[in-house]
């Protein structure tokens, strides 16, 4: 083992100098003068090329750095004057991706239910199989698993029709990601381990890291810290011979987890500050929360108490910045451990309510998945107006051209019966429109009431839960008296607190207090709040 164990080391050395070398490579390569190609292509003829050449530089835009959504807009402008519905569809599904880089999930889905409601109107099957991948990966970071899981499986289904292995794989990925937050890791392996056979046969050597990572993921999160580590170690290589963005710190994340699963703690954190300076570049601050609270846990073990409390603060501020209720939920039960091994009690108890409140909220996780999913589908249907309006007006324009051509050849009469026509058919419009705008704010209006309904349901609900607890604690034979002191303790008061409370002596709590372990077979406040939460 401890020669295994210098191999993996040694190896991890040859990979940070290929990295260097891969970087310096990189870097020398001449960037795209984008401002100059923008303005260039501003001057041309609006077609179809036009508008495919623009989408391809807003995309060179997004790995040179900054991104220019302004070529994207102008793309879409072109697109929708010259009615190139593909195009459409594709400048939807960019903005959709950038959002999502953006952490703002529920716009980027429905940027990609827009672009795919184009996709279905045009023949290109491969951007649709792109979209629906990409709806995928935007309804699991909003935890709707059952959502992504639907349309990974449409984007299989289409993908093998037509043979597509790429995207074969793509889908695959995606759906053994969804078995791995549902933590169903007996179907995610051999769904990662499909994908990676594709990969090897389509010599795609990015997706053959993902591939290599995922099931590395599998093995960690079931123990196998042998397996794990091999396939870490062969993405490592691949991400560290063919760089991209954050490749290689994403394999030091997961490195540093198994260490610190296999309680090498101070091993763990040198893995995980390799990936800090990674993360920060390139803006990834889901993985730098949750790489700065796992080296707070490593350090709160090692002994490092200040450097502990610093980084958990830091990568639980980042995680509520992008609102990541995992990372939050990690950042207060890290919390909770430090403060119970410095012996602050009170804000441990503190640190566990809210840790506990993440946790909890996935009792109410259906509600909430509900709401969002409301909302996506409010703004699609709003959009989805917006587009029939766009294609009534685009063969409004086509008559018009039409009946103007008539006109020359028919003369005067036929002009005014156009005319006639045209008030007719405007007066019809403004009646349609004004049916639809009630029909909007009726649907609104119910959509204010379930929300309402459903924050009174959960106010009651909360004084139920209270009753119940008490109720619960019958089982421990506790006295009145002692129910009344374990209350105190789970609102964080201290001995003297509950003393002057309860009008007793300290004596008398400090027995109370013993009296409560014994019964709840228990050896601190921390582990007596735990016991009661599971009850």
């Amino acid at each position: 083992m401890l020669l295994i164990r210098f191999k993996y080391r040694l190896s991890f050395l040859v990979f940070l100098v290929l990295l260097l070398g891969k970087s310096y490579s990189q870097n020398s390569k001449s960037l795209v003068d984008i401002s100059s190609e923008f303005s260039n292509l501003k001057s041309q003829v609006n077609d179809t090329l036009k508008v495919e050449k623009l989408i391809d530089l807003y995309r060179t835009s997004i790995y040179q750095g900054p991104i220019r959504k302004d070529i994207l807009d102008e793309a879409l402008l072109i697109s929708e004057s010259i009615f190139y519905i593909n195009g459409i569809g594709k400048c939807y599904n960019r903005m959709g991706i950038t959002a999502r880089y953006e952490h703002d999930y529920i716009q980027s889905v429905t940027y990609h239910k827009r672009a795919l409601s184009y996709f279905e109107k045009s023949t290109d099957t491969l951007s649709k199989i792109k979209c629906l991948n990409s709806i995928g990966v935007s309804y699991r970071k909003l935890n709707l698993e059952s959502e992504a899981y639907n349309n990974y499986i449409n984007a299989l289904r289409l993908s093998e029709a037509t043979n597509d292995n790429k995207s074969i794989a793509i889908a695959l990925s995606g759906i053994g990601n969804v078995f791995l937050d549902t933590e169903e890791y007996d179907q995610a392996l051999p769904i990662f381990r499909r994908a990676l056979v594709i990969e090897r046969e389509n010599k795609n050597l990015r997706g053959q890291e993902y591939a290599y990572a995922n099931i590395g993921e599998v093995y960690l999160n079931t123990k196998k810290f042998d397996s794990a580590q091999v396939y870490f170690n062969r993405a490592m290589k691949l991400a560290v011979d063919h760089p991209r963005k954050e490749g290689v710190a994403l394999i030091y994340n997961f490195l540093g987890l198994l260490s610190q699963r296999e309680g090498n703690f101070k091993e763990s954190t040198r893995t995980y500050e390799k990936a800090i300076p990674l993360l920060m570049e390139f803006n990834n601050t889901r993985y730098l929360s949750n790489t700065q609270i796992n080296i707070g846990i490593n350090k709160t073990y090692t002994g490092e108490y200040p450097e502990a409390l610093a980084s958990i603060n830091a990568g639980l501020q980042n995680a509520l910045k992008i609102q990541s209720r995992q990372n939050i939920e990690l950042g207060y039960d890290a919390l909770a451990t430090y403060h119970t091994k410095t012996n602050n009690y009170k804000e441990a108890l503190q640190a566990y309510k809210k840790a506990t409140k993440y946790h909890d909220s996935i009792v109410n996780v259906i509600s909430k998945k509900n709401m969002i999913a409301a909302q996506i589908q409010y703004e699609s249907a709003k959009k989805d107006a917006q587009i029939k309006n766009l294609a009534e007006a685009n063969i409004l324009s086509l008559e018009k051209t039409r009946k103007r051509s008539l006109s020359l050849w028919i003369g005067a009469i036929v002009s005014v019966l156009i005319i006639s026509l045209l008030l007719v058919f405007i007066n019809l419009l403004h009646k349609n429109r004004a049916l639809d705008l009630e029909r909007k704010n009726i649907e609104l209006k119910k959509y204010m009431g379930q929300i309402n309904d459903l924050r009174a349901e959960m106010q009651s609900k909360s004084a139920e839960d209270e009753n119940e607890w008490i109720s619960n604690l019958d089982q421990f034979d506790l006295s009145k008296r002692e129910i009344d002191v374990l209350q105190l303790i789970s609102d964080g008061f201290n001995n003297d607190e509950i003393a002057e409370q309860l009008f007793v002596s300290k004596n008398t709590v400090k027995t109370h207090i013993q009296h409560i372990y014994s019964k709840l077979d228990v050896k601190n406040r921390v582990q007596a709040m735990k016991k009661v939460a599971i009850v």
